[in-house]
C-alpha cells in the first residue's frame, strides 16, 4: 500500500493525487495537519523535511515533481517516447518560479501587507504576472496543446493544471480568479484540460463552494 502524506488543501500534492487516482496502484490520501508535519520532520520522518512524501513497500519518496514521475508511470502519464517524456520533464522544471512566487508571502503576519505584496507580484511587471505572461506563451507554443507538446496527456499538463489554476481559488489570501483570466491562452489550456474525461470524472463530485472548484469546466467564465 502506498500512502500519499499531505496537507487537505490540494497544493502540490493534487497532481500526485490525480496520478494516482488514475494509476493501478493501492494508495492511501493522509491529510495532516501542521502539529502532525512538525512531528513527522523532527522524527526524521521526512526526507527532505517537507511535504509532500509518498510511503512505499519499499521506502519512503519526496519532492513532489520526483513522485509525480514515479507514479505518473503507473498512471500512463510519462510519454514512452524519450524526447517527448523529456519535454514534460522540461516543462515541470520550468515552473519552478510560479511555485516560489508566493514562498515569500507566507510567513507575513500583517494581513494588509500579504494582500498588498501578493497584489503586486501579479500586478504588470510583478514576478506572479510576468509568469503567467511565459506560461500563456509557453502553451500557446505547443501544436498539440498539451502543455509540454506531448501526444497525449502527461505528468506535465496534471502539474500545470493543479498547481496554476489551485492558485486562484480564493483560498490565498490577496490572490483571486480575475488575476488569470486575462491570459487567452490559459484559458483555453484550463478548458482542454478540465474537459478531458479521466480528468473531468476525477472532479465530477465536485461543486463550486469547494477548493477545488478551479479544476471544474468552465470555472473562469
Amino acid at each position: 500500500m502506498n500512502r500519499l502524506v499531505y496537507f487537505p488543501e490540494p497544493g502540490r500534492a493534487e497532481a500526485i493525487r490525480v496520478a494516482l487516482t488514475l494509476s493501478k496502484l493501492e494508495w492511501e490520501d493522509i491529510e495532516v495537519d501542521g502539529a502532525v508535519y512538525t512531528e513527522m520532520k523532527n522524527n526524521g520522518e521526512l526526507p527532505w523535511k517537507m511535504l509532500p512524501v509518498l510511503q512505499t513497500p519499499n521506502g519512503t519518496l519526496a519532492e513532489s515533481s520526483a513522485i509525480l514521475r514515479f507514479v505518473g508511470k503507473s498512471a500512463g502519464l510519462v510519454p514512452e517516447n524519450s524526447y517527448q517524456a523529456a519535454k514534460a520533464d522540461e516543462f515541470m522544471d520550468g515552473m519552478g518560479p510560479l511555485a516560489r512566487a508566493l514562498d515569500t508571502t507566507f510567513y507575513i503576519s500583517d494581513i494588509d501587507e500579504k494582500i498588498s505584496l501578493r497584489k503586486k507580484l501579479f500586478s504588470k511587471g510583478g514576478d506572479g504576472a510576468n509568469n503567467l505572461q511565459l506560461l500563456d506563451d509557453k502553451v500557446a507554443e505547443s501544436k498539440t496543446g498539451w502543455a509540454a507538446g506531448t501526444d497525449e496527456m502527461s505528468i506535465a499538463d496534471l502539474k500545470l493544471f493543479t498547481e496554476l489554476f489551485g492558485l486562484f481559488s480564493g483560498d490565498n489570501d490577496g490572490i483571486d480568479a480575475s488575476m488569470i483570466s486575462g491570459y487567452s491562452n490559459l484559458m483555453a489550456y484550463h478548458g482542454k484540460v478540465a474537459n478531458e474525461p479521466r480528468i473531468r470524472e476525477h472532479y465530477s463530485g465536485i461543486t463550486e463552494d469547494n477548493i477545488r472548484w478551479t479544476y471544474l469546466p468552465g470555472a473562469f467564465n
